[in-house]
């Protein structure tokens, strides 16, 4: 058996390999997903676990939403769950037991209906990122998400995500104490990685009239991609809004339409599959 030549054979798979997953743009993303919503009313904070499946494989952390600043923060890491399951020789059950015991005495937020409380949400289209000029593979759409309470505006905020044609999840979340502020939950594709993965993020919204908090019953969210139910609006991105209407014509100097960026890489990731077929064969 020539050793030397079956060595050779390897490292060119391997070299021609890499430089296939390079040209389809490989990752190890994944979806991440926010859930168990509760209010600290000491530091006036929306807290929530945040899990991720990317490759790295982190246990669940703690982030915490401040209703004042509006910025999120991490309070318990990956590192620090990592640590912990080295420790303790476990995974999520530890951390899921320490965060818990860190939120137990914060309240819940409760989820209620959007379009009860008479609000209505508008998604614009701005521009498309690439993975570099003149590249024809979409890395990922950037949009402007404008929230309404009876065609009163209330807030606009960044989003991204894939194409024009996907849909944006959205629940409404009241914050004990609060009558005229909600905790707003999106949930979309949020790239266009590998076909794109599930992106999940919370702003405030303020400004709001007095609100029916009434609960939506048999609903709870968990460390999975949000599920439409009665309260939920879904949003397609649209040139109309209520009686308000905006101008969404899409970003001329894009090579890639909208509707072709998942088939791109997926063709091209198949060709390249293809080709190393034929190389080893």
């Amino acid at each position: 058996m020539n050793y030397k030549y079956i060595l050779a054979v390897v490292s060119a798979i391997l070299i021609f390999g890499g430089v296939l997953a390079g040209s389809t743009y490989a990752t190890v993303g994944g979806s991440s997903f926010i859930y168990d919503f509760k209010y600290n009313p000491q530091d006036e904070s929306i807290y929530y676990k945040s899990f991720s499946e990317s490759g790295r494989g982190c246990p669940p952390e703690l982030i915490k939403l401040s209703l004042v600043s509006g910025g999120p923060q991490v309070v318990y890491s990956c590192d620090d769950g990592e640590k912990l399951t080295q420790n303790s020789g476990s995974v999520s059950p530890a951390v899921d037991l320490l965060i818990n015991n860190i939120t137990s005495n914060f309240k819940n937020l409760t989820s209620i209906d959007l379009k009860r409380n008479k609000i209505s949400i508008d998604v614009r289209f701005v521009n498309y990122d690439k993975f570099s000029p003149g590249d024809s593979y979409i890395k990922s759409a950037n949009f402007i998400v404008s929230v309404y309470q009876e065609n009163k505006k209330t807030l606009d905020f960044a989003a991204t995500g894939c194409n024009i044609e996907q849909p944006f999840v959205f629940a409404g979340y009241a914050i004990p104490g609060f009558d005229k502020k909600i905790a707003l939950l999106l949930s979309t594709k949020g790239d266009c990685m590998e076909g794109g993965y599930i992106n999940e993020t919370m702003r405030i919204v303020g400004g709001l009239n007095v609100l029916d908090k009434t609960p939506i019953p048999n609903y709870y969210k968990n460390n999975s991609a949000l599920i439409p139910n009665e309260g939920t609006l879904v949003i397609f991105e649209s040139t109309e809004q209520g009686n308000i209407f905006t101008n969404t014509t899409p970003d001329i100097n894009t090579n890639a339409t909208p509707k072709n960026a998942d088939n791109n890489v997926s063709n091209s990731r198949n060709i390249n599959f293809y080709l190393v077929g034929i190389f080893v064969a």
